[in-house]
């Protein structure tokens, strides 16, 4: 089977017979990327090419939440593509994938904002895909997981009060260390925190953490316990939010103390 009836086969609704043979034909043409220890870029719409499977685990995936949608060059899977185009360091690959990991969830979570109650009968769901462009099966597997998920009312509502960020093309990063020159002393989370985000309909939350960072002091070091976890909830494993992409609680807590240090 050649490659463009391949991915002709995987435009066909999830459970089509010929999504399922573009599926096959998929697997086999990707065979050659396998990594070292057996494993495989998944491009199903959870995954979006972030994640390393095993094969069987990226079968299934394909199965059941459909491939990418916009994935019109498989890139990560053998196909040739104008290496011009995409010249970038060795060293920002894999910050490259989980930015693109981190907006379609971005992504997702908008769609639940706009689309999903977890009131609304499931099949009146089913009809009610806030975005055009969103395949329907794929909106459908949405929307059956999050029905499943034990979080999906909390989830919802993190959704509908999603922070927005207010610096305009300034990273994190850039506004943390302007802040750290202008005052000889790095900044805490929850400064970094209120400086990006003072969009109005963000001014409840806002509001929230500068009362308790007032009450109880802003806590440098414990991430689990200043002002933003107390009032946002504690970040999830390996993420702390509010300081850009690629900030882990322990790379936060090393830079803190060697900028305290530093003064």
């Amino acid at each position: 089977m050649d490659l463009n009836t391949i991915k002709e086969n995987l435009t066909f609704p999830i459970k089509a017979p010929q999504y399922r043979v573009g599926v096959d034909g998929f697997m086999s043409y990707a065979n050659s990327t396998l990594t070292h220890d057996g494993r495989l870029r998944c491009p199903c719409v959870k995954c979006v090419n972030t994640k390393l499977l095993n094969p069987d685990d990226v079968n299934y995936h394909l199965l059941q939440y459909g491939i990418m949608r916009n994935y019109s060059t498989w890139v990560f899977h053998g196909e040739s593509v104008d290496q011009s185009r995409f010249l970038y360091p060795k060293s920002l690959e894999k910050w490259i994938l989980k930015s693109i990991g981190h907006k379609w969830r971005d992504y997702k979570c908008l769609l639940k904002g706009k689309g999903y109650d977890d009131n609304t009968d499931i099949n009146t769901l089913y009809d009610n895909c806030p975005d055009e462009d969103v395949d329907y099966d794929q909106w459908v597997s949405l929307v059956n997981f999050w029905r499943r998920s034990n979080r999906s009312k909390e989830s919802l509502e993190k959704a509908k009060v999603k922070p927005i960020h207010t610096t305009g093309t300034k990273s994190h990063a850039r506004v943390r260390e302007e802040m750290k020159k202008s005052s000889n002393k790095s900044p805490t989370r929850t400064q970094v925190y209120l400086k990006c985000h003072q969009h109005e309909s963000e001014a409840d939350i806002t509001n929230q953490i500068k009362n308790v960072a007032t009450e109880q002091g802003d806590q440098e070091l414990d991430l689990d316990d200043d002002p933003v976890s107390q009032v946002l909830g504690k970040d999830k494993h390996g993420r702390v939010r509010g300081l850009g992409l690629g900030v882990k609680p322990l790379s936060w807590e090393i830079l803190l103390t060697l900028g305290f240090a530093m003064v």
